[in-house]
């Protein structure tokens, strides 16, 4: 017999004759899928009670929606440490209940049943989005034969209720070719078999697995080794690629931090093709946070450019919550109820200061320019403008409940103000020495990944930090429904904000642009008829100025007619229902009232300019 049969052989062996006595011991075989679905052997740990019940998540940690991942299991099973079949009874979307009453050892022994991916999930017809339920990429699970294997453990196996805290084990055969990425501690058994362990179920899913090939690269920043898994559809990007985009922003961080939370770091990249497929026509794309790593979704974008600053963007944020809440969060996170949660009333510092940080880093170490960090903020001014005042401590710790959970993308934008403005504040009372770095960090040192914080002490934490008057701060716009004081804070730092500010601009007058993908051209959308260059809509945009537009260099080509300078005379080619047109226009001044505007303050004092320096550089760093 081969090595490789043997390990075959205890495989199949294991589930019917080995019990564990203290730990869940499971067994997948990636080799094997059918109907796209993966069979899951448990072991359980031997526990002897009349009835138990079997819980898969409603919800994960540094997510803040229902996922319901129990509804991807089929064909649930559970026998007895003696090999007798157990009574089930599935009683809800994500618990079922396990009755040993008729059985004379009332011990488990065995759970099995299949498990479906959840990134191809059908919606039927005349099913609402809200029904349909999709769960974003970055916490969900891909089975793809042959290809490759997304493995969020919450998604695969959950727990006996009250023994979430046990060991796991988990064996995976696979095919030899594959690797197994992840931060998970992993013993190799075979070219076709590993071994991974986890502390306990909130260990397991703070660590997913990418199965594929391997695309992988490292370095090493501050002390930190950092490793990158890249899986892409079409093979157009690389591990390496992905770690000359990442060392710069690593380098960042690492300056930023003084010393790095963590020793090592685990990036799981997934890139989908751009074409439309089940994979992506109903989710989104982003990245989900974990302790020792980050799993992203993000599609390949032609234009390099692009495609690093999305890169940088989306990595940046992910990347920042290894200090919060990854390594400082508070009890509701650290004994996290993954079927009946208590959220914590701080996303303002969780997702608003990791935000407002990720952007900070950038500007700091010129991996984004000063004109590009304000023109976000003024962005995240206006975006935070349509959601209502409500407390946003408040607003955190029900984001589950209906009346607020449409209000979560609002900690992006007012959450990341938030902490914009209370370092303005914490800059002003300082005269520049302490800033909300300096508190977050000296927070770190407080506490840390093993010693939450009550939740209603975290603020009174950041005041003995700072200065009694951040009190106010507080009260009045974070547990309060104050609207932020964004005249009067970005003056200290020599910014004019306007309610409404009214301007003159130039323009051909009212067309959009959007890309056919079926088609592969830039079609002309949303005209009223009164454009200079009488354009209609579904016009194919070909040339503008001599220069024929492509995926590759649509920015700089489309500029004359969408960042127009000048009164300089334009010239573009269309194509109408298969015929060429060619026509020339000059750009005409009109009054436009704009909305929420954020522009630098010529006349700013020295004082303001210094603190500005102080908020948004580094020592060296000029404007």
């Amino acid at each position: 017999m081969s090595i490789k049969s043997f390990v075959y052989f205890l495989f199949f062996l294991v589930p019917v004759f080995l019990f564990s006595q203290n730990k869940y011991s499971i067994s997948i075989d990636l080799n094997h899928v059918k109907n796209d679905k993966i069979k899951v052997v448990i072991n359980t740990p031997e526990i002897t009670a009349e009835e138990l019940i079997y819980v898969m998540p409603d919800v994960i940690p540094g997510s803040y929606s229902q996922k319901e991942y129990g509804r991807f299991l089929s064909d649930f099973k559970a026998y007895s440490t003696k090999g007798k079949k157990l009574n089930v009874t599935h009683l809800d979307k994500n618990t079922f209940t396990i009755s040993l009453s008729k059985d004379k050892s009332k011990t488990l022994g065995r759970i099995e049943y299949f498990v479906d991916d959840t990134w191809d999930a059908e919606k039927k017809e005349g099913m609402s989005d809200e029904e349909y339920n999709y769960i974003f990429q970055p916490g969900g699970t891909n089975i793809d034969e042959g290809k490759n294997f997304v493995i969020n453990h919450q998604g695969f196996y959950g727990y006996l209720q009250g023994y979430e805290m046990l060991p796991y084990e988990i064996t995976f055969l696979k095919p030899d070719s594959f690797f197994g990425a992840t931060s998970l501690k992993k013993e190799k058994l075979s070219a076709g078999s590993d071994i991974y362990f986890a502390a306990n179920y909130v260990n397991l899913v703070d660590n997913p697995i990418l199965y594929s090939i391997p695309d992988t690269a490292s370095f090493i920043s501050g002390g930190t080794l950092i490793n990158i898994a890249v899986y892409s559809e079409t093979n157009a990007v690389k591990a390496t690629q992905i770690r000359e985009y990442l060392k710069p922003i690593a380098h960042s961080l690492t300056k930023f931090f003084v010393q790095m939370p963590v020793d090592h770091y685990q990036f799981l990249m997934y890139f989908p093709t751009n074409e439309k497929s089940a994979i992506t026509q109903f989710g989104g794309y982003g990245a989900l946070e974990h302790s020792y790593g980050s799993f992203y979704f993000l599609p390949e974008l032609p234009n390099e450019q692009s495609f690093k600053s999305m890169i940088l963007g989306v990595v940046s944020h992910e990347f920042l919550h290894i200090l919060t809440p990854l390594n400082m969060h508070s009890f509701e996170i650290a004994n996290f109820d993954f079927l009946h949660p208590k959220m914590s009333q701080h996303l303002w510092m969780y997702e608003g200061v990791t935000e407002y940080f990720s952007m900070l880093v950038q500007v700091r170490d010129s991996l984004i320019t000063y004109p590009a960090f304000i023109n976000e903020m003024e962005l995240k001014i206006q975006e935070a403008s349509g959601f209502p005042e409500v407390s946003f401590t408040q607003m955190s710790k029900y984001i589950l409940e209906k009346e607020y959970k449409g209000m979560y993308n609002n900690v992006y934008q007012k959450g990341a103000l938030l902490g914009f403005l209370l370092d303005i504040r914490l800059n002003e009372l300082s005269n520049g020495e302490l800033s909300l770095r300096d508190v977050m960090l000296k927070l770190k040192d407080k506490y840390g990944p093993d010693k939450p914080f009550n939740d209603d002490d975290l603020i009174n934490d950041v005041v003995a930090f700072s200065y009694p008057e951040i009190r106010s701060y507080f009260n009045e716009y974070v547990i309060g429904t104050k609207r932020l004081p964004y005249k009067e804070y970005l003056n200290k730092i020599g910014l004019n904000y306007y309610d409404v500010k009214q301007d003159t601009v130039f323009t051909f007058g009212k067309f959009g642009l959007t890309f056919s993908e079926t088609e592969a051209k830039f079609k002309i959308t949303n005209t009223d008829g009164s454009n200079s260059f009488k354009l209609r809509d579904d016009d194919n945009l070909l040339v503008v100025n001599g220069r024929v537009i492509t995926l590759q260099n649509y920015t700089a080509a489309l500029a004359p007619l969408f960042s127009i300078k000048d009164q300089l005379p334009v010239k573009i080619k269309f194509t109408r229902s298969g015929e060429l047109f060619e026509e020339e226009a000059v750009p005409y001044k009109e009054l436009n009232e704009r909305k929420m505007v954020l522009e630098e303050n010529p006349s700013a004092t020295v004082s303001q300019i210094n603190l500005r320096k102080k908020l948004l550089f580094s020592v060296s760093a000029t404007k």
